[in-house]
């Protein structure tokens, strides 16, 4: 059976593609599995990806990025995800936003389990900034988050139904909005993903098929300070009383909300030394 990684990436006023590149790099260097990239331009690093499939963005949604210093608006090419079980060149696929960045290879087991589809169901800030576990809900009371950040999958009819169920969900999502209480101000991929288990699995508020352990999360305040060649990375923040802190991490995952933190040249440098 063939086994590989997608990513898709779309650029904005934030370089995307840039982003799934350093994030390819790291996933073909812990994994050692090709990587396609699904995208609009054919830009692209050809060295790194192994298959790049040409897909328009269906979708032009804004999003307010709060990074560190300040704030910006820009539009958001998120929505094509639902494609993922249809585009996929392998038959077992881990489908990774483009800045989720792999420190270790604990996500390599997942290709030797009798699992047709995963995805985490629990999430950390790695600063303790936010509890986003606790605010990790649909709608208002809602059901709980399951996140689009990290998915594997296999060519089964249940990950067919899920990615179908999701696109369905796309196409309504006003209705489902009204449906599930939450704002359609900004399409979430983690929102379709949700309703779609949920009602897939009988409306149970327990994911069957979890990925084990945490996602872990640095969000948009949180800057990359420093990546080092042991593989340590520093988190540089600031917390409410306005004090600087310092988090380290070492051999981890993390899906790095702070997009600019990937791209400053220095930093992208130190990544690609690593990776």
């Amino acid at each position: 059976m063939s086994k590989g990684i997608v990513i898709f990436a779309y650029n904005s006023k934030l370089d995307y593609v840039s982003i799934a590149t350093i994030a390819a790099r790291l996933a073909k260097k812990q994994l050692k599995l090709p990587v396609t990239l699904i995208t609009d331009t054919e830009e692209v690093d050809y060295t790194v990806f192994d298959n790049v499939i040409i897909q328009q963005s269906n979708s032009r949604g804004q999003r307010i990025f709060k990074f560190a210093n300040r704030t910006e608006r820009t539009v958001w090419h998120n929505q094509n995800r639902s494609n993922a079980y249809e585009l996929s060149p392998y038959d077992q696929t881990l489908l990774i936003d483009a800045d989720y960045l792999m420190f270790n290879n604990s996500l390599a087991g997942l290709f030797d389990t009798d699992l047709e589809f995963a995805c985490y169901d629990q999430v950390h800030e790695l600063t303790g900034w936010t509890n986003l576990q606790s605010s990790a809900r649909v709608g208002d009371p809602g059901i709980h988050m399951q996140w689009a950040t990290v998915v594997y999958f296999t060519k089964c009819n249940l990950a067919e139904n899920i990615f179908s169920f999701m696109q369905t969900i796309k196409e309504n999502y006003s209705y489902y909005s009204g449906l599930y209480n939450f704002s359609m101000e900004l399409f979430r991929n983690d929102y379709t993903l949700s309703i779609a288990l949920q009602v897939l699995t009988g409306y149970s508020q327990d994911n069957f098929t979890q990925i084990p352990g945490t996602l872990i999360t640095a969000n948009t305040p949180v800057e990359i300070a420093e990546v080092r060649p042991n593989g340590e990375i520093v988190f540089v923040w600031t917390n409410r009383d306005g004090n600087k802190n310092i988090t380290k991490v070492t051999n981890t995952n993390v899906h790095i909300m702070n997009k600019d933190s990937i791209t400053n040249p220095a930093i992208l440098g130190q990544l690609e030394a690593l990776a």
